[in-house]
């Protein structure tokens, strides 16, 4: 790897490790200086504070050849190390390293040994490398350890600080990259320059800080998880002790008020036996006379007596010091058995004035309510009643402990005190047992460690690329701000340069043309995408040939551009858009092939208002719309009341889906009537949608649910409703029923398969329905187009031609593609009485559908003079107001009945 790349950038590297090494060290001394003692273990612990620091250091010296600085840095790292054994080995002191000391020794001689052995030897290189593999071996256990790969115990790591074993496992990778590198460019005197030293140092920094914080945060939680813990505890045993020493107080009182000695046994022994059944924590009670004679127990404490567990000179002068105080005192010889006792003394007198000590033996391991301390089962407390004497606050027996065993044995705690009693302050210690959410923590922050140096190391790639193509600097700062075929200003760009002249210009008058190649993709589809980008270089040609000077031209998208210009006497939007609409008419040849376009292009200003660029952007976009609309190949100027017809549309579309999901549309059907009887011979369905009362113009919703594809859910639900209509009402069954059907229907997915579902679900005939498409899908003419409606004719289906004659009629196609009715449009109908030659050409074309078999049906007759004139052509199908107008079902039912 480091072939690939330069000395220079290879170096910077290792300025990026030695960061790495010094701001660990310093960010450790921080945290000793600022939290020591008070978490539950260190984010860096005391010995890689000093290591870090060192090896930095040492690392620097390497970079720059530095002898002393490396010798220094050696001998420190044995000092660290020798210091830190003898305090593990004679002071027990395991917190300060988050390794066993086995693996800290190994990385600290070998880093040392290092630093006294230069690499350009033969000796030395042998050294280096032999510690670069143990470093990279011992990098490879740590982070198996850490991600649960090895078992924690196979590594000695089963209460190990996992977010200090990430810290380390980086530092180890890292620490054996940047001395590979150094060997292989020990001699190189390169030093990185201030200015890439700086950003370096500064990315390292952040990631490292960042990282720190996550953790020192997740350290936090965990540490006020056990402080919490220890006062839930203090609070459990306060309120039981308060509690039990309440009872023992009611009990005195009553037994003090007793008349007669018979009374007062009666009292005892009612007491100490509703006592016992109803407080679990209770195991017993003992009454002594003044003599220290034991006059009754019960439960638990008679096994107590049994076992001599009272029967010490300290317990005898402790009862011997009665007096009228309830005392609570706990059992210190049974805190080493399973049943640890805290003993609570009641004095009374009886009625002929003998004194009496009722003890109450309770339960310590009932102390607390263990059911509501789950959250922080990953602690473990102790309640310290001497640095020899730490007893589990679990809520089971588990022995006791001394301090120093605790410490070895759990080197991550936190200590803190409690009042109980009221005013006794005991010592608690919580150690962390469970330490899967450190792990799991260490993991994930440890990524963010990764990623800094993978910052680091693109930016350091990066700067290198940079140097090495300094040469293409000028090419690459065009191409930045240029699109890479036209030559023109990318958007981005131009919209900077806008927003520069908005600042100057606001208030001049200034012009803005988007201009947009008509038909353009199917062009680039089949002539390729090579080609296709010629042709639009050679547009930018001829539009930047008609651009006034001074003109900013932009590539907007595909194939839009914009001229942004602010004219004068001299030149003129006019002007120009004409200019640009003749260039792009003139054919272009490309690479022997010639082929024609033409251009739609919007026009805005800002003579009405002074209007920022990019609103001249919008204006001119709309305008540009507007004139694909009303077929291209022409300008158009912006007019506010494009603006609200584009709102308009925008509005129409929400409308559009909402109304589809919610299923608001309508059909209505138009009767087809036989020329001969007036019969209807059928009826052709059409959707209706009521908006708010008023029902929108197909024309309107239509071309916009085609535009966007809403066009297809829209045809599915109206063939539902026809579907429906035929199922219920036998009549519709006679006839025949025409479903309009778009071409995205029939070109996006397997419509035949689709109707054939449909069908089957409402046990319709396929022979009842007529399917109706406009003449644009079968201009498309395609192998598909072809097989789907050949597979609709197949399952009975009737396919009819819609609207022939008015967009890409071609008498050619008549003979070649499956359909079976020819519908002449309105528009030949409605001048067909007083146009000799409009007569002519309708009389051709439908004497040319009987010669083809093909039955014609005449839409918009509207008076009995066209409806003879198409009488006597021979046509047996119309449809029209002269007629009748679409109705609603139950409408059209009636007047098939009549």
């Amino acid at each position: 790897m480091f072939y690939r790349v330069s000395s220079s950038a290879a170096r910077k590297f290792v300025v990026s490790v030695a960061t790495l090494f010094v701001v660990t060290g310093v960010v450790g001394a921080i945290e000793l200086a600022l939290y020591q003692n008070e978490l539950l273990m260190a984010v860096v612990p005391q010995s890689l504070v000093y290591s870090a620091l060192i090896v930095g250091i040492g690392l620097y010296g390497l970079l720059y050849r530095s002898k002393w600085c490396c010798w220094l840095a050696g001998l420190s790292l044995l000092a660290v190390l020798g210091t830190v054994a003898w305090l593990i080995e004679f002071e027990g002191n395991v917190r300060l390293i988050a390794l066993p000391l086995s693996y800290v020794a190994v990385l600290l001689c070998g880093t040392a040994l290092l630093f006294f052995v230069k690499p350009d030897s033969k000796l030395g290189r042998v050294v280096w490398r032999f510690c670069i593999a143990c470093s990279s071996l011992i990098f490879f256990f740590i982070q198996a350890s850490i991600w649960g790969l090895f078992s924690d115990n196979a590594l000695a790591l089963n209460q190990a600080n996992f977010i200090a074993l990430s810290l380390i496992s980086v530092l180890v990778s890292l620490g054996a990259v940047a001395l590979a590198v150094l060997m292989h460019t020990y001699n190189d005197n390169h030093r990185p320059t201030l200015r890439s030293q700086v950003i370096i140092i500064a990315m390292t920094i952040i990631g490292v800080s960042i990282w720190y914080t996550l953790n020192l945060n997740e350290l936090r939680s965990q540490s006020d998880k056990a402080e919490t813990k220890i006062e839930l505890i203090a609070q459990m045993i306060d309120a039981t002790l308060e509690t039990q020493s309440n009872i023992a107080k009611q009990m005195q009182q009553r037994f003090t008020t007793a008349q007669d000695q018979a009374t007062l046994a009666r009292l005892i022994e009612l007491d100490t036996t509703s006592f016992e059944a109803n407080n679990p924590i209770v195991r017993g009670f003992i009454l002594y006379d003044g003599q220290q004679n034991v006059l009754m127990s019960n439960g638990y404490a008679t096994e107590f007596l049994a076992a001599d567990m009272l029967k010490s000179d300290r317990f005898s002068e402790w009862l011997a010091a009665a007096e009228q105080d309830i005392r609570l005192v706990i059992h210190g010889a049974s805190l080493a058995t399973a049943d640890p006792i805290f003993i609570i003394s009641t004095p009374f007198n009886t009625p002929s004035a003998e004194p009496r000590q009722l003890l109450t033996l309770l339960d310590v391991n009932k102390v607390i309510a263990t059911q509501y301390l789950s959250y922080f089962d990953s602690m473990e407390t102790y309640l310290e009643f001497s640095p020899q004497l730490l007893i589990s606050m679990q809520g089971s027996a588990s022995g006791t402990l001394s301090l120093t065993e605790l410490m070895r044995q759990a080197p991550h705690f936190i200590n803190s005190s409690a009042a109980i009693a009221g005013s006794t302050e005991m010592n608690f210690h919580s150690v962390l047992r469970d330490y899967s959410e450190i792990q799991n923590s260490a993991q994930l922050d440890q990524l963010l460690l990764w990623l800094t140096f993978a910052f680091v190391f693109i930016y350091i790639l990066a700067e290198d690329n940079s140097q090495r193509a300094a040469k293409r600097q000028h090419e690459l700062a065009y191409l930045a701000k240029h699109d890479d075929i036209t030559g023109f200003l990318r958007r981005d760009s131009f919209n900077a340069t806008l927003a520069e002249r908005d600042r100057v210009a606001l208030r001049k008058q200034r012009n803005m043309l988007f201009i947009n190649l008509d038909g353009f993709k199917p062009i680039n589809d089949s002539i390729g995408h090579t080609l296709g980008d010629k042709v639009l270089y050679e547009t930018a040609r001829r539009i930047e040939s008609c651009a006034p000077a001074g003109s900013v031209l932009a590539r907007f998208s595909g194939d839009e551009f914009l001229v942004y210009f602010e004219p004068n006497q001299e030149n003129s939007a006019n002007e120009c858009a004409n200019c640009i609409l003749q260039a792009v008419r003139k054919p272009y040849e490309i690479d022997g092939i010639d082929i024609h376009l033409s251009a739609s292009i919007g026009n805005a200003n800002n003579e009405e208002l002074p209007i920022e660029a990019l609103q001249l952007i919008q204006h001119a976009e709309i305008a540009m719309s507007q004139a694909k609309r009303l077929g291209g190949n022409l300008t158009q100027h912006f007019m506010q009341g494009m603006a609200r017809d584009y709102q308009q549309q925008v509005r129409l579309r929400n409308a559009l889906q909402i109304a589809l999901d919610r299923k608001d549309f309508e059909v209505y059907y138009q009767p087809i009537f036989n020329t001969a009887d007036h019969t209807i011979t059928g009826v052709e369905s059409l959707v209706r949608w009521n908006l708010d009362g008023e029902f929108v113009s197909p024309a309107e919703f239509i071309k916009i649910a085609e535009s966007t594809g809403q066009i297809i859910p829209l045809g599915e639900q109206v063939l539902d409703l026809v579907l429906a209509d035929i199922q219920r009402h036998p009549q519709l069954q006679s006839i025949k029923v025409t479903v309009n059907v778009s071409a995205q229907q029939l070109q996006r997915y397997n419509f035949p398969k689709f109707l054939a579902e449909r069908l089957a679900f409402y046990q319709v005939a396929a022979r009842n329905l007529t399917l109706e498409l406009t003449e644009g899908v079968f201009a498309a003419e395609t192998v598909s187009t072809i097989a789907a409606l050949q597979q609709l004719r197949d399952m009975g289906c009737h396919v009819a031609i819609d609207d022939f004659g008015t967009g890409f009629s071609s008498l050619s196609y008549l003979n070649r593609l499956p359909a079976d009715i020819i519908k002449i449009d309105r528009v030949f109908t409605h001048g067909i009485a007083d146009d000799p030659e409009l007569f002519v050409v309708v009389q051709k074309i439908i004497e040319l559908c009987g010669q083809l078999q093909k039955r014609v049906i005449v839409e918009g007759i509207e008076d009995e003079v066209q409806l003879n004139i198409f009488t006597q052509l021979g046509v047996e199908r119309v449809q029209g107001f002269f007629f009748a107008h679409p109705m609603p079902i139950r409408q059209l039912l009636k007047r098939l009945v009549k």
